[in-house]
């Protein structure tokens, strides 16, 4: 008599791994924009720098307005905001691209690492989930962890709105489908999943 097949675990809730993910890319985003710091060249730095200075000037003109209010006060704040120099426009994003791809690869070799040899991530392990082989519930493949955090990363630290417009859309993707997974979950053959420990 053949064994039946095994049970497949739950798949994780969907605030479950709401808080996993936020428990994950938090403390990664401030660790790849520490480092992005660290490792600025001199252009990067004087983007760095040239965006502070427009933004110190745009909270200048607003605590002023405060102190003396008026239309013209408003009118200021609107052009100073609306229409910077080219010059301050080519710095945020030299230093936004500088910080994103920094803190992509951050995340990208972080997750990766965590997810291929632990089958987990520390946030996940917090909630006990796991990453788990759709078809199997084992352990997910090195492929499929590194595309898994690819796309994770890609979504919170790009600074591109492609990235953000389908990362919104994809992250609620689980409320909609029975097997609660997101379209990540389905391009790589994985499942986030209860880990029962």
């Amino acid at each position: 008599m053949a064994e039946p097949p095994p049970i497949p675990p739950a798949p994780a809730g969907f605030g479950w791994r709401s808080l996993a993910c936020l428990a994950d890319i938090i403390p990664l985003f401030i660790c790849g924009h520490a480092v992005a710091g660290i490792v600025a060249d001199a252009d990067a730095l004087a983007a760095y720098a040239t965006q502070q200075q427009w933004t110190r000037g745009l909270i200048e003109l607003y605590l002023q307005s405060f102190s003396a209010p008026s239309a013209d006060a408003s009118r200021r704040i609107l052009e100073y905001a609306f229409s910077p120099p080219k010059e301050t426009i080519e710095a945020v994003v030299t230093w936004s691209w500088h910080v994103g791809t920094t803190t992509f690869l951050v995340m990208l070799s972080a997750l990766t690492t965590q997810e291929t040899l632990m089958g987990t991530t520390l946030g996940k392990r917090m909630f006990r989930l796991r990453t788990a082989d759709f078809a199997g519930g084992g352990r997910a493949s090195f492929l499929a962890c590194l595309l898994r955090s690819a796309w994770k990363s890609a979504f919170f630290a790009l600074p591109n709105p492609v990235f953000i417009v389908v990362g919104i859309v994809n992250f609620h993707v689980p409320l909609f489908r029975k097997d609660k997974r997101a379209w990540h979950d389905v391009w790589t053959r994985t499942q986030v999943v209860e880990s029962g420990r």
